[in-house]
């Protein structure tokens, strides 16, 4: 069966599943989830499985006849560990699936990437705390592929948070670096390929245009997209962050001050 291979590499908390699940949306495209997150206690498969194996068995498997693309989430950090939280664990095991991706020579790289990188530490920081990572829309998931099933009160059951967060000055400067180390590195890896940048930012305001965008660059047909998870955090950062104005006064002049809009 001849299919287009592609893959999603960004980072946590950057848009991912809004792309991934708009892409599925599409009825000749199938687009898995984070298989190599080594970090998911709920995989249902073992850590032990070499990359290829979990290629094979959980992404380029049992897919339908009709389709015509088949991609899956990689971030740029996976398999490995984060100096920001070191509480997410690594699995040597998957190291090699960059080298795997790379020897692909058709496959088509999307790099998806979230400008404000505060408003990511944010949503990453609130996603850890509470256990909930995304609010799933009922009426995609019959379209949407997934290794676990979410919990009921994950679907269509959005409440507005009502506290706010205090955040740690060197953990954020921890991440800032952090997160722009990956992106590149992955950039560098993936420098011979065809790829296509994406801006979440870009996603959430012109939603249409980018999908067709992306399409486009996939060589799929046009299609009117639908997005399977739904924002979680519309507030305003100095009503979501406790130490706003002061994390804002440490980081003017710094290269990430553009971060603190509010």
């Amino acid at each position: 069966m001849s299919y287009q291979k592609f893959v999603i590499i960004s980072y946590l908390r950057s848009g991912t599943h809004l792309l991934r699940t708009a892409l599925e949306s599409h009825p000749h495209i199938v687009c898995q989830t984070e298989v190599f997150n080594s970090d998911n206690p709920n995989l249902p498969y073992s850590l032990s499985l070499s990359s290829q194996q979990v290629l094979d068995d959980w992404v380029y498997n049992k897919i339908p006849t009709q389709t015509s693309h088949v991609g899956f989430v990689l971030q740029a950090y996976h398999p490995f560990s984060l100096k920001a939280f070191p509480g997410i664990k690594a699995n040597a095991r998957w190291n090699d699936i960059w080298t795997i991706l790379k020897e692909i020579p058709d496959l088509k790289v999307i790099h998806l990437r979230r400008e404000n990188l505060l408003r990511r530490h944010l949503s990453h920081v609130r996603a850890r705390d509470s256990q909930q990572w995304h609010n799933w829309d009922a009426r995609q998931l019959q379209h949407i592929s997934l290794l676990e099933a979410p919990p009921n009160a994950h679907i269509d059951q959005y409440k507005k948070p009502s506290t706010s967060l205090t955040l740690d000055e060197n953990r954020l400067h921890q991440d800032f670096t952090e997160v722009n180390e990956w992106h590149q590195r992955a950039e560098l890896h993936f420098g011979d390929h065809h790829t296509c940048d994406v801006l979440y930012e870009s996603l959430q305001h012109n939603f249409q245009n980018e999908c067709a965008r992306v399409l486009k660059f996939l060589g799929a047909s046009p299609y009117t997209l639908s997005g399977g998870v739904r924002k979680l955090e519309n507030r305003p950062l100095s009503e979501c962050i406790t130490n706003y104005h002061t994390l804002k006064n440490t980081f003017a002049g710094s290269p990430w001050q553009h971060y603190f809009e509010d």
